[in-house]
């Protein structure tokens, strides 16, 4: 069998509303649909992703309010690497994430960021050199060619 790459992405968050500032306001993803948990209709599903919600670019979570955070380790999500296509787009998004208050550290040895999301998550963002066209979400603010 023969893989092409991963569909999506699916987390759990204890507060949507938070979830929805930082993944769609701070980071500029497309919060492509809000919908139930169809096995749990109490439970709120969100989908972000690029403009057009493609397979690969979708990142979804699912709200358990109070779920206390996850620890690393068998079969769960550590952490999440986003690529940027340049240098600028690194130092923009470092200025972006320190005028939102989100403390993050350059990746010793590489073009890269490292933070973490309002719950804990550890995320990046990497200069990766590819000429395949990037998934990317447009948002105010956000220059498209820095956009996530």
């Amino acid at each position: 069998m023969q893989l092409d790459g991963i569909h999506h992405i699916t987390c759990i968050t204890a507060d949507a509303p938070i979830n929805v500032d930082f993944y769609a306001r701070v980071l500029g993803l497309r919060l492509v649909k809000q919908t139930v948990n169809f096995d749990a209709p109490d439970v709120y599903h969100l989908y972000y992703g690029d403009e057009r919600g493609a397979p690969g670019s979708i990142l979804t979570f699912f709200e358990f309010p109070g779920a206390a955070p996850g620890r690393a380790g068998a079969g769960m999500i550590h952490s999440l690497r986003w690529r940027l296509s340049t240098p600028e787009a690194l130092e923009f998004w470092a200025g972006r994430l320190e005028s939102e208050g989100v403390a993050c550290e350059h990746v010793p040895g590489e073009s890269a960021l490292r933070f973490r999301d309002p719950e804990g998550l550890t995320l990046e963002l990497a200069v990766v050199a590819t000429a395949d066209q990037p998934l990317a979400a447009e948002s105010e603010g956000i220059p498209s060619e820095h956009a996530l």
